[in-house]
């Protein structure tokens, strides 16, 4: 995924199902200019992460 597509996602009104190292994760907050994504995994959202975003995929 790329930066764009990651804030799209956010803004998006619609449920967008996305992976990171095949575990759903929500996305909180994308930073262009770093292409990194903090996220968090939907079954434990106290485990909050950056991750680059092109590790991230839609599914």
């Amino acid at each position: 995924m790329n930066s764009q597509r990651a804030q799209e996602i956010v803004e998006s009104m619609k449920e967008v199902e996305v992976l990171f190292n095949g575990t759903p994760v929500w996305i909180q907050h994308v930073d262009k200019e770093k292409d990194t994504a903090r996220v968090y995994k939907e079954q434990n959202p106290d485990d909050e992460m950056t991750v680059p975003v092109e590790q991230l995929v839609e599914h």
